[in-house]
């Protein structure tokens, strides 16, 4: 029987480009009050861009 490190065999192992490949993104969930939650509900397209944006906004008025 071969040992492990002298098998030739090309199964197993790391192989490049497998896995998930990584994000620069991180998420986060929360809880809204029932008013946030309706006007979020309410929004045409992207809740996460709208609420991006948001806070982007609330970082440059406190600079």
């Amino acid at each position: 029987m071969q040992r492990l490190e002298e098998s030739s065999s090309k199964r197993g192992g790391a192989r490049s480009g497998a896995g998930r490949k990584r994000v620069a993104e991180k998420r986060y969930m929360f809880s809204a009050p029932p008013d946030v939650a309706e006007f979020l509900e309410s929004l045409p397209g992207s809740k996460s861009a709208f609420i991006v944006s948001a806070i982007r906004a609330y970082i440059a008025a406190g600079e």
